[in-house]
């Protein structure tokens, strides 16, 4: 386990036995997730975690390491045009700013969620 004064992460972890556990394990250590509410829960064997575990999702902007669930709640509170809204995540989240790379899916994840004309 990391401390870093607000908040605690596993950097590691063994399995052994039973490693059902896998699953929900690794997501908090890729996702670098707070572990601190896990407590001795982190020893429970089992493909259930005894906490709900929720992934960032997959990584969309590689040079800001933004995640799809990070634009996402932008998208959430988010007005205007698709054009609007995608300078809405840029502006907040960074992504799509620098190499580019990560512009075609901003565009479709921004005309997936488009709202409905009135």
């Amino acid at each position: 386990l990391q401390e870093d004064g607000t908040s605690t992460k596993l950097e590691g972890f063994l399995l052994a036995g039973d490693i059902s556990a896998e699953a929900w394990v690794k997501t908090l250590l890729q996702d670098e997730l707070p572990t601190q509410a896990y407590g001795r829960l982190l020893l429970v064997p089992g493909a259930k975690a005894p906490l709900a575990v929720v992934s960032r999702g997959k990584q969309v902007c590689s040079c800001f390491d933004v995640s799809e669930r990070q634009i996402e709640t932008v998208f959430e509170t988010a007005t205007g045009s698709d054009a609007e809204r995608l300078a809405a995540v840029q502006s907040q989240l960074r992504c799509g700013t620098n190499c580019g790379s990560c512009l075609p899916e901003l565009n479709r994840m921004v005309h997936a969620r488009s709202l409905p004309a009135h």
